[in-house]
């Protein structure tokens, strides 16, 4: 009797055990299967009261089709589940979406109570006024902006446990699951402002796609830039690589935004749509159609982490048998070279994004974005044509105000350097220069004034030559000459554009660019000013070198008039040399029958010798170029350097914040409290924070999020004209910022 009740305990025991063993194992081996393993901050199973396990009748689901009433109030739509015994994943209390009609209702809005809930509700534990207001809610059809967002993702837990809990059981239809994507497409056009809601909705969106769809093509709504969508991108990764396919930009910086080890700097993030532009052309450039990935061995396992409390946990999902090249660090290595490229060439701009009122749309910013991103600029090409109907003769000539109407600016109040510069640059990227560029030629011009605008322009990598600046300045100092009759002469413009064309050590671009500095110099009145201080300490050689520019340019034209001979006599006495000179190196100009020399005899020639365009006399005894002919090599390194300088303009002192960073005290943190020194210290750790990490850091530090993330914005601003965070889900910290300011490797 006693071997009989034996095995009638131990078949008893052994029942037991199988049937608590096969819980929650799918129909159907093709569809979704979980294991739930919850530990940590989502461990519920100690709190749960094993006695108070639903009992009744099993609840019901209401399709999209159905309408259901739950005390006063009739709710259309359906997609909930109504009733007293619908079990969480763990089986010990009802399912969080449960609308339990037994429960206790106060009339609410929906934008009431919801400070009463906890972070993660569930309906029959939150107080009946929260329930009023949540069953308000769906009977106005789930569209109210202003609802609290706990009630939208009460909803969202039903909507989760529907596809992921019984459409791994195969009572789901694809009618239901397009019905339910549907749904929550609408409410993220709602409610996707909120960032949390935004992400379990985009990862819900993704995951149906990654369990049911994936052999199509992923479908537009779909995010894979969210970072709550790691998971199904796995997948899509995972196809590509085993598939054979090289991975394209976009896959590329998915892949990387993804990864938990990377994360893009603010340049990358602060200016996102020239950021991804800018990746995609360099990665192609190198890269071509994108990496080849070699299929890895270990297999693709991917989770879902679902919002509701119901079903949260480590939830493993069935997925074809696939490689997951997720993981793999090479390719990862290769595209962050790429991303540390375009984020450094940025992060001027990014920096001045940075700043209190920028104008994304100023000159200044388009002149800080690379020259490829501003020619794709919206508007461009509009430019562009402007530009071409202005230089259609070759050399455009019009007023500064209008250069800036054409190219959709207005024009500053005051010329600065950084706004000439900002201009230039501009027009530089158009496909087009300027002259006077203040970069290159040692001049800028007035407000009121005009200005050259030529094809080409410099290109991105130009670097001026001395043999540029110094024929620059003898052109300047030819108009000035040309213009003291106010009558310019064909053979006066000749002899210098002859300066240009013939000299063999000035490349294409330089004469293009010096052509077109001519051009504005002999149509716009030159003047003296400042050349006396700057030829106070210049050699009676280079002195008589220059003279002799001046009276060759006067006698260009065969004549020298008498109101020109005046004012060679202001210039010679600017040289620092007697005004009657002027009169003897005319008559030696043309009394003698050949050349002049200088005094030099070294006869290295760095000047292939002009013809005039007409002959100006037997009496004529040398030529502009003739004349530099005769420097010798040593020597001309030093009058080239008093040409270069002496037009040099006195630079206005600007009183105005540096773009790329301001100087800072020898110990910036002293202008922080303690407390916010400490958290900034905590900061240094890493870029990106999750909220609740952030939070407790101030937290413990004795100090509120919003106020300690204004306090060190602030104080970023103050030394380096950017901001420190970034705020959002994840939080951003701009680590290499807050080490440039404080001076750490």
């Amino acid at each position: 009797m006693e071997i009989i009740i034996g095995l009638i305990i131990f078949y008893v025991i052994y029942q037991f055990i199988k049937g608590f063993s096969g819980k929650g194992k799918a129909t159907d081996k093709n569809e979704v299967t979980l294991r739930v393993e919850v530990s940590g901050p989502g461990d519920y199973s100690s709190s749960y009261n094993r006695s108070s396990r639903p009992g009744g009748p099993p609840a019901k689901w209401y399709g999209p089709s159905m309408s259901v009433k739950v005390k006063d109030y009739d709710i259309p739509g359906g997609l909930v589940y109504v009733g007293s015994n619908l079990p969480d994943n763990y089986g010990y209390e009802n399912d969080a979406c449960l609308i339990d009609p037994s429960l206790k209702v106060s009339a609410a809005e929906p934008w009431e109570a919801g400070d009463q809930m906890g972070y993660w509700p569930k309906f029959h534990n939150i107080p009946a006024k929260s329930r009023g207001a949540y069953l308000k809610w769906l009977v106005g059809g789930r569209s109210e902006p202003e609802a609290y967002i706990g009630y939208v993702f009460l909803f969202f837990y039903g909507l989760e446990r529907r596809l992921i809990v019984d459409g791994a059981k195969g009572k789901v239809s694809s009618q239901e699951r397009s019905a339910i994507v549907n749904e929550v497409r609408r409410l993220l056009k709602i409610y996707g402002g909120n960032r949390s809601f935004s992400g379990y909705a985009n990862n819900f969106l993704a995951m149906e796609w990654a369990l049911y769809q994936s052999d199509n093509p992923a479908p537009s709504y779909i995010d894979f830039d969210d970072r709550y969508c790691t998971e199904p991108f796995q997948l899509v990764l995972a196809k590509h690589v085993a598939d054979g396919k090289p991975i394209p930009a976009d896959m590329a910086l998915q892949w990387y935004r993804l990864n938990p080890n990377m994360s893009l700097r603010t340049p990358a993030r602060r200016c996102a749509k020239e950021f991804k532009y800018l990746f995609t052309r360099r990665y192609q450039t190198k890269f071509g159609e994108g990496i080849i990935v070699k299929p890895n061995k270990t297999r693709l396992k991917i989770d879902y982490r679902a919002a509701s409390p119901s079903i949260r946990g480590d939830m493993k999902l069935k997925v074809p048998d696939l490689p997951n090249p997720f993981i793999l660090t090479g390719p990862i290595n290769k595209i962050n070279e790429i991303i540390d490229e375009c984020t450094q060439e940025l992060d001027p701009y990014s920096r001045f994004l940075g700043r209190k009122g920028s104008d994304p749309k100023s000159l200044t910013a388009l002149s800080l974005i690379p020259k490829e991103l501003i020619a794709q600029s919206s508007g461009a090409k509009t430019i562009r044509d402007r530009l071409s109907r202005i230089c259609q003769d070759g050399i455009g000539f019009l007023p500064l105000e209008t250069l800036y109407k054409t190219i959709g600016q207005k024009p500053p109040v005051k010329l600065l350097k950084k706004e000439l510069e900002s201009l230039a640059s501009f027009i530089d990227s158009m496909g087009y220069g300027i002259a006077p560029d203040i970069r290159y030629h040692n001049m800028k011009p007035t407000i009121d004034g005009s200005v050259t605008v030529f094809p080409k322009g410099h290109g991105m990598d130009f670097m001026p030559s001395k043999e540029f600046r110094t024929v620059a300045t003898i052109l300047r100092l030819g108009a000035m000459v040309s213009q003291i009759d106010k009558d310019l002469a064909p053979e006066e413009e000749t002899i210098l554009q002859s300066l240009i064309s013939d000299n063999r050590e000035l490349t294409s671009i330089e004469k293009d660019s010096l052509t077109a500095f001519l051009h504005w110099c002999i149509h716009t009145p030159q003047n003296a000013v400042g050349l006396k201080s700057r030829l106070s300490e210049v050699s009676e050689t280079e002195k008589s070198a220059i003279s002799h520019i001046l009276i060759t340019v006067a006698h260009a034209d065969g004549e020298i008039k008498p109101e020109e001979i005046k004012q060679l006599e202001k210039l010679y006495t600017t040289l620092g040399l007697d005004k009657e000179q002027v009169t003897g190196d005319i008559h030696a100009l043309a009394a003698n029958s050949g050349p002049v020399t200088v005094g030099l005899k070294d006869e290295d020639a760095s000047y292939a010798i002009p013809q005039p365009a007409k002959p100006l006399g037997t009496s004529m005894g040398f030529v502009l170029n003739e004349e530099l002919i005769r420097i010798r090599k040593e020597e001309t390194k030093q009058v080239k350097s008093v040409l270069e300088d002496i037009f040099a303009e006195q630079e206005e002192k600007e009183a105005e914040e540096p773009l790329a960073g301001a100087t800072v005290s020898s110990n910036p943190l002293s202008l922080l409290d303690t407390a916010h020194q400490r958290l900034f210290n905590s900061l240094l750790e890493k870029e990106t924070w999750e909220r609740a990490a952030f939070q407790e850091t101030c937290k413990s530090l004795g100090l509120m999020v919003d106020g300690a993330m204004e306090v060190l914005n602030e104080w970023a601003f103050e030394n380096a004209n950017a901001p420190l965070i970034d705020d959002g889900e994840p939080i951003y910290v701009d680590v290499s910022l807050a080490k440039e300011i404080v001076d750490v490797q």
